[in-house]
């Protein structure tokens, strides 16, 4: 049995596994982690760091230079046992198990306020972090794709349309890139409900538009296949999504000259990024 700890105190950096055989061990050396396995251990040089009775036991484990009892090594905000766990997490002289530190300290994202787990895909706008079925436009709540631009005007996430709304001062907007068709007459249109996707078909439709930003037929009906889509929704998406980067390159080497775009970022291919543990 091995345990791996991950200390974000800053005390000490946590390497892992330490096996040792001597008769008496003594403690733990400073900035170790892991088990040690040896015969009885002197009771009078090893207290837990836990309860700070003598520790007898034969396997000892080591976390932030102190030793603990197997039965003191728990999450402090589950009471979670963490000997068998293959991580933990040490902050402040407190263990937490991996699900409660991420609750604690880990992301959150900043449309929808829930955490963002480890495996996670998410979007990265400057300092804060979206899940990438919350990184929607906050005025017409049109998810972004890789090659637009957007702003973040006070909090608020803007695509580069009702950015320019605002910055202008018109509060018209149109649907853009939405489709319409013939309503009532006098020349009203209704618009037609847009497809939202979920944040695992935006991760697979991404992912595939990298590959090959115009498949064909027989692709299509694969991607459409195991984003559980309609054919013709994915090839829309597509389209949309060329010409979204056909105008960003074509527009790229104006960026900067109007005073009202100077504030917006790009969303680049990087800003989608695996969220990885918070691990230190």
């Amino acid at each position: 049995m091995k345990t791996e700890v991950d200390d974000t105190s800053g005390d000490g950096a946590c390497d892992g596994v330490g096996v040792g055989g001597s008769p008496n061990l003594g403690p733990c050396p400073e900035g170790t982690s892991g088990l040690v396995v040896g015969p009885e251990t002197s009771p009078s040089v090893m207290e837990c760091g836990g309860c700070g009775e003598r520790v007898r036991e034969r396997t000892v484990l080591c976390v932030g230079g102190r030793t603990w009892h197997s039965r003191c090594l728990r999450c402090c905000a589950c009471a979670r046992p963490l000997h068998d766990q293959h991580s933990c997490f040490l902050r402040g002289m407190r263990l937490y198990c991996r699900h409660d530190y991420a609750l604690a300290f880990g992301a959150k994202c900043a449309k929808c306020g829930r955490s963002v787990g480890a495996g996670d895909w998410v979007r990265r706008a400057r300092e804060r972090v979206y899940h990438l079925a919350c990184f929607a436009c906050d005025a017409c709540s049109r998810q972004l794709s890789t090659g637009e631009q957007f702003a973040l005007l006070d909090a608020r996430l803007l695509c580069k349309t009702h950015y320019l709304d605002v910055v202008e001062g018109n509060n018209t907007s149109s649907d853009e890139g939405g489709d319409s068709e013939s309503g009532h007459k006098g020349g009203n249109k209704a618009k037609r409900v847009r497809t939202t996707f979920t944040e695992e078909q935006l991760s697979v439709l991404q992912a595939n538009f990298q590959i090959d930003s115009n498949p064909d037929g027989q692709d299509l009906e694969r991607i459409a296949h195991v984003t559980g889509l309609s054919k013709r929704v994915t090839q829309v998406w597509f389209q949309n999504s060329r010409a979204r980067q056909k105008k960003h390159l074509h527009t790229g080497k104006m960026k900067g000259q109007h005073g009202s775009e100077q504030s917006m970022d790009e969303l680049s291919q990087d800003s989608m990024l695996l969220s990885l543990p918070n691990e230190v």
